[in-house]
């Protein structure tokens, strides 16, 4: 059953520290074997009429029920009480393995998909344990006392019987064969469904503010047709065992009777003999019976097993990495230069050199990047979308990096290979466009940016991002709890929680992912306020969208089609009839001012239009 490469295997060393959980479930398993057999022999012998007496006998009785019922009670709890607990191991190695995979494989993989592996995989195999695990025990032990006893007893009367089961055990195992194949298909295509269904619900205000319920509709029942449909397949399969099973429990007891009869005829059996067979033949026949459904729910339940452990043996993201605080990677890295004779070189907090990077091989999104960012220095990011812009934190923050030969990214003057992705982003803070908050407290939120933060710390946080005022105002304040993704806040709000989280960690390296791309006028200037402090003494790398960010950056990188193609300031960018040029006049095309060469520069604007800028 156990095989060396099953799915099962792998699962019993989550059950190992419960083993005093099973030991309880599979005695109590045999003490009810032992009941059922000790019965069947007090039967035979009083229709044998050697028993002491019917006053004894339903001592016997009483006294083995009262025996039975608690051993029925220990063994389905304590088979709940391991299967539980091992199954909450796993589902916490899971989770932590969730956590462990590098970003690009959490991207290819649907939400719905992993969430169903937890949920749908995990119930099914702990209702296995739970209703047929002591039955893999119970079942053997009475089978086998049964057999020897009828054996004993008429083996001509046993061997006949057997041979009626080995039949239909024969048919059974042939037609439970695809259960497992059809099984896993099942398990595949619910978790597509808990995917599509998931992304649907969660993006209901887009679903109709686009009038995509009936694609998205359509989507949805087509995909629970192919699960109707697999389902469906495996019920059928279940449907042609079950005759099978009715058969192997009624044909034996006839052929008890018929052939029982004719052998007290011909003296050979005894009355107490045969109801000792009609008693004990539903032990024999019970584990029969029941092998097609237990065999059948095996391969269910090592097929979800299997989707479901595979999860275990997807590649971890990285854990080397000598390198973990900035100290020590300035340290190395003076330590390099000082052996470089008149060397000018600094250190720079990031820098890119010639990477050429893609997701997809052949397919490059960075074309050859190189650029440095000093310490303190503000760098803003534009470009056309899909220029690259998000790949570059990407890279920075070690959810992607780059191939051996295709350049190099360095951060606090050491290649990102070099670092502890862990050490690593405990010096980043990112903003991104879309706020990530999670179903907790404003409070736990705000304080996931510093975990050892004091609620003092927090609080003065959320004052620096201009969010105290609209947290206070709430019923729970700091304590209320937020709903998934941080339902019920405007955008606006949830942004200026993530950006106090951000303003909380305090790291040395900022960056912002388009942070006031999805706020009105007046939010954003509460929140470029905010901005303002927590760029002060701090590198700042922004993909910046509005012209309020891009003005006050020391220096603005370009992208185009995944290259580099202008890099200065502000102003000297726009004396350039180049790319920035074209950015910039295609979406400030509105209250423009002509300027002395006749060409339209819309310099001069009310802060009100300033912050309503368009997408660079």
């Amino acid at each position: 059953m156990f095989r060396s490469n099953s799915a099962f295997r792998r699962l019993a060393r989550y059950i190992k520290p419960y083993n005093l959980w099973v030991f309880i479930s599979v005695t109590a398993s045999l003490c009810l074997a032992a009941i059922d057999i000790i019965l069947g022999k007090a039967i035979e012998q009083m229709a044998q009429g050697t028993f002491s007496s019917t006053q004894n006998m339903i001592y016997l009785v009483i006294g083995m029920t009262l025996i039975g019922m608690p051993c029925k009670f220990v063994m389905r709890y304590a088979s709940a009480r391991f299967s539980v607990s091992a199954l909450h191991d796993l589902r916490g190695d899971l989770v932590h393995k969730f956590y462990d995979l590098p970003v690009s494989s959490v991207e290819r993989k649907f939400t719905g998909d992993l969430v169903s592996r937890l949920t749908n995989n995990t119930a099914l195999l702990q209702n296995f344990f739970i209703q047929q695990f002591a039955n893999l025990f119970y079942l053997p032990l009475v089978f086998i006392a049964s057999f020897t006893l009828l054996v004993l007893t008429s083996w001509k009367l046993i061997l006949a019987s057997l041979a009626l089961m080995s039949v239909g055990m024969i048919i059974t195992s042939l037609m439970s064969k695809p259960i497992k194949k059809y099984s896993e298909e099942l398990q595949e295509k619910i978790a597509h469904l808990n995917a599509v269904g998931q992304d649907a619900i969660g993006g209901i205000p887009i679903v109709k503010a686009f009038n995509m319920q009936a694609v998205l509709l359509k989507k949805y029942m087509l995909i629970t047709e192919e699960v109707i449909k697999r389902g469906l397949r495996l019920e059928k399969r279940y449907a042609f065992i079950t005759p099978v099973g009715v058969m192997m429990l009624a044909t034996p007891i006839i052929l008890v009777i018929v052939y029982g009869g004719y052998l007290i005829q011909q003296g050979e059996l005894n009355a107490g003999g045969i109801v000792l067979f009609l008693y004990l033949i539903s032990f024999i026949l019970q584990p029969v019976a029941m092998l097609p459904t237990i065999i059948s729910q095996m391969k269910e339940a090592e097929g979800a097993a299997k989707h479901l452990l595979e999860v275990l043996d997807w590649p971890d993201e990285r854990q080397d990495g000598k390198i973990t605080s900035i100290s020590q990677a300035q340290e190395d890295k003076t330590r390099r230069l000082e052996d470089v004779a008149d060397s000018n070189d600094d250190i720079a907090v990031v820098s890119f050199e010639h990477l050429t990077f893609g997701y997809n091989e052949g397919n490059p999104v960075l074309k050859d990047i190189s650029f440095r960012v000093g310490q303190g220095e503000t760098v803003a990011i534009v470009g056309a979308s899909g220029g690259g812009k998000s790949t570059i934190f990407k890279l920075l923050c070690g959810f992607n990096e780059p191939g051996v030969h295709a350049g190099t990214v360095q951060l606090f003057g050491k290649n990102l290979t070099d670092w502890n992705l862990t050490s690593l982003r405990s010096h980043i803070s990112m903003v991104s466009q879309e706020p990530s908050l999670f179903p907790a407290t404003i409070a736990e939120n705000i304080g996931y940016g510093r975990l050892e933060a004091t609620r003092k710390e927090i609080v003065e946080a959320a004052k620096a991002a201009h969010a105290h005022d609209f947290i206070v105002q709430l019923p729970d304040g700091y304590e209320t709890l937020l709903s998934e993704r941080g339902g019920g806040l405007s955008g606006g709000q949830k942004q200026r929680i993530s950006i106090a989280r951000a303003l909380l960690k305090n790291a040395p390296l900022l960056l912002l992912d388009e942070p006031t791309s999805a706020l009105d006028s007046q939010s954003e200037a509460q929140i470029q306020i905010a901005m303002d402090a927590a760029m002060q003494n701090r590198t700042v790398l922004v993909i910046a969208h509005r012209l309020s960010t891009i003005r006050q950056a020391n220096r603005i990188i370009v992208l185009d089609q995944g290259r580099i193609v202008e890099s200065g300031t502000h102003e000297e960018l726009l004396g350039r009839d180049g790319v920035y040029r074209k950015l910039y006049l295609q979406n400030f095309d509105e209250g423009q001012q002509t300027g002395e060469n006749g060409s339209s520069l819309p310099e001069e604007r009310s802060e009100r239009r300033d912050l309503q800028a368009g997408v660079l």
